[in-house]
């Protein structure tokens, strides 16, 4: 409790007051409050959050010119049992060159394509709020309707290169994904976990014009060492390395977008010595409208997997549904957002979840999720 309180009243000083620093120095301390209420079919309802956070930044210019800083954000899961806390830790390198980021959990995959998913209100599916409410996804390795370690907390080096001509190149690598923000980050001998291990990625889009109509596109791919998770498999060296697509197209004519993206992961949670081949991939798309302060959208998207012969094996949630059976999430959403300034956002969304474990003689729950939620960004 008393380390919660100084925590507390540090921060408070942090905002309250007026910190002097040397020459070129700068800090600050920003945040995102949030409330989401759910309710539907076939499930419980309630009043949640995802992304509450206080985030602390600061900055400077050391003596060659180039900027260095760093920032801390720290969920409230922080202080309420979480795990992720601080969500992000990290610093960053701004030169001529380019900006290198240290400890970085944002990949040049997930900054650079395109977030099709997340168009509409209410986060699409890509913020996940209807799945605080519908627990039953079948196909998702990680963040819905994304490739595999989309948004995924570990620490990693990002190099970001200027825009040139429209286009954007970066490239990001990942000691390990098996290190995330529950734990200390640091590389320890024999761990085993499900994810996989040392990564690397390229992602590059481009923005431009033709016509009147704006848009950006985006390709990625990662590419990593297997997952170091015996289970399942008589020998670990047989698992699968980590080899996975994405590409998005957002288009904008006036006060309408459209998005379209896909990801392939192929099979990189299987194992070479699969009878029963692993395989995941989808695809979503995202229409919004802006009028004034008001957004309407729509959205559809689609995620299959195939959990193949060693997955399933080493799986802790079970089915009546064999290893090579295609396990199927489709999701059909609408939404109204709100922008009430101030830093004051609202959003009401209508999330039809459906479920399919890929066996016919079962019937899996089916959600109908309404949710609706407000923040405050500071």
């Amino acid at each position: 409790m008393n380390k919660l309180l100084i925590t507390i009243a540090t921060l408070v000083a942090f905002a309250l007051s007026s910190v002097a620093f040397a020459d070129g120095h700068s800090a600050k301390v920003s945040g995102f409050m949030q409330r989401i209420l759910g309710a539907g079919d076939d499930v419980d309802g309630g009043v949640a959050e995802q992304f509450t956070r206080f985030v602390i930044s600061a900055d400077t210019t050391i003596d060659n010119g180039w900027t260095v800083g760093g920032s801390m954000a720290i969920q409230s899961a922080a202080t309420t049992g979480g795990t992720y806390g601080p969500s992000t830790n990290s610093m960053y390198i701004t030169t001529d060159m380019a900006t290198i980021n240290i400890g970085h959990t944002t990949g040049a995959v997930s900054a650079l394509v395109p977030a099709v998913s997340g168009m509409v209100p209410g986060g699409g599916i890509d913020a996940g709020y209807q799945f605080l409410f519908d627990k039953g996804n079948l196909a998702s390795n990680g963040v819905q309707g994304r490739e595999a370690y989309y948004a995924h907390n570990a620490a990693k080096i990002d190099i970001d290169f200027p825009t040139v001509n429209g286009f954007t190149i970066g490239l990001t690598y990942t000691p390990s994904m098996e290190f995330t923000g529950a734990n200390a980050g640091a590389r320890a001998q024999a761990e085993m976990t499900t994810n996989h291990g040392e990564t690397a990625e390229v992602a590059a889009s481009y923005t431009g014009e033709l016509d009147g109509i704006s848009y950006t596109a985006g390709v990625g791919i990662l590419t990593g060492n297997a997952q170091s998770d015996g289970v399942g498999s008589a020998v670990k060296p047989v698992n699968n390395d980590l080899s996975s697509f994405s590409a998005a197209l957002k288009l904008t004519m006036g006060n309408m977008s459209i998005g379209f993206s896909g990801y392939d992961d192929g099979a990189s949670w299987g194992a070479s010595t699969d009878v029963d081949k692993a395989n995941a991939n989808g695809y979503n798309t995202n229409i919004i409208w802006v009028m004034g302060n008001m957004t309407i959208g729509a959205g559809y998207s689609h995620q299959e997997l195939t959990r193949g012969t060693r997955a399933q094996a080493s799986a802790t949630t079970l089915t009546a549904a064999a290893a090579s059976n295609v396990r199927v999430d489709n999701f059909t959403y609408f939404g109204v957002g709100y922008d009430m300034g101030g830093g004051v956002n609202t959003f009401v969304q209508l999330s039809n979840n459906d479920h399919d474990d890929g066996d016919h003689a079962t019937s899996e729950v089916s959600p109908q999720v309404l949710f609706a939620g407000i923040s405050l960004g500071f």
